[in-house]
């Protein structure tokens, strides 16, 4: 009985959230999210992660600027799914925020959050209201992909629609949340088994999103929680030929493990096939050539973002 007594005190001393942010190339956006991170309170609750995805971008002065947040750095970029499992078994809270670097949350964001999550049986997972700085909500409400979305989605990352919340008056569930601003409990990852990490870096978000409707769960949106997404006006990434097709065939890697695992093997292959032969197509008619041979190339070794790939 002392020995339950005392594992419960321990748990009740540790943080009660750890917030998860992972980072390719976003050291200007992360230091206003950590900046807004080290005023949350309170203090002890919350233990911050930054994942570095190959790219160095956190500094040791960062180390120094936040000696109490934990700085993993990836030697590559393996992948979301790969890098967050990384940093969830790492972490010592049992809920877990994960937050883009471009949101900037305010001090009493996350415990707000936990409340929520905690009140709210029906959740698994709950979100803040995004807004652009200026206080105006953003686009966040979105619908899982059908077939035909999907089939669009790999070469069209804005194939899926986004809406503004109809009414900001009280909690509404979201079918694909993403993971912008997402406190969701670790024990319902582990129930998954983390994150599939046969996708690259697309297809993770989505994977979860069916998930937590798997599990009859819902993901809220709670408006009266608001945090800023300074995404808006970051300067976008300038990416060659090499590396676009990169992305591209990774999204496709995503769409089609994610269909191989819904709708059967034969679905998967079958658009694999299909963008091959349509960017073998567009090659041969010089539509972009140049991009669509280093397309070609990446979907024919099925390249996806795993640390294997070279462009990025």
């Amino acid at each position: 009985m002392e020995e339950v007594e005392q594992q419960q005190a321990e748990q009740a001393t540790g943080p009660r959230v750890t917030a998860i942010i992972a980072s390719f190339h976003r050291g200007e956006m992360l230091h206003k999210c950590l900046q807004a991170l080290a005023r949350s309170r309170p203090a002890e609750a919350l233990q911050v992660i930054v994942l570095d995805i190959g790219t160095h971008d956190t500094t040791p002065e960062m180390d120094l600027d936040y000696p109490e947040f934990t700085f993993l750095r990836m030697p590559r970029n393996f992948g979301a799914p790969k890098a967050l499992n990384i940093g969830i078994r790492s972490a010592k809270a049992e809920t877990l925020c994960f937050l883009d670097p471009a949101v900037e949350v305010q001090p009493d964001t996350i415990p707000r959050l936990a409340d929520a999550l905690d009140s709210a049986p029906e959740a698994g997972a709950v979100c803040p209201l995004l807004t652009d700085a200026s206080g105006s909500p953003l686009a966040q409400v979105r619908r899982l992909p059908d077939r035909d979305v999907l089939g669009r989605l790999w070469q069209d990352e804005s194939a899926i629609p986004e809406s503004v919340p109809a009414t900001l008056d009280a909690p509404m569930a979201l079918e694909y949340p993403g993971r912008k601003a997402l406190l969701i409990r670790l024990a319902f990852l582990k129930g998954m088994n983390y994150f599939d990490e046969h996708y690259g870096e697309w297809g993770g978000d989505l994977e979860l999103a069916f998930q937590i409707r798997h599990a009859g769960k819902k993901a809220l949106l709670i408006p009266a929680i608001r945090v800023t997404d300074h995404g808006a006006s970051e300067a976008p990434m300038r990416w060659t030929n090499s590396q676009k097709a990169t992305l591209a065939a990774d999204r496709l890697n995503g769409v089609a493990h994610f269909l191989s695992k819904r709708a059967g093997f034969f679905a998967g292959l079958l658009l694999r096939i299909q963008a091959v032969l349509l960017t073998l197509a567009r090659a041969l008619t010089f539509q972009n050539a140049g991009y669509n041979w280093s397309l070609l190339t990446s979907l024919l070794g099925g390249q996806k973002i795993d640390g294997s790939q070279g462009s990025l």
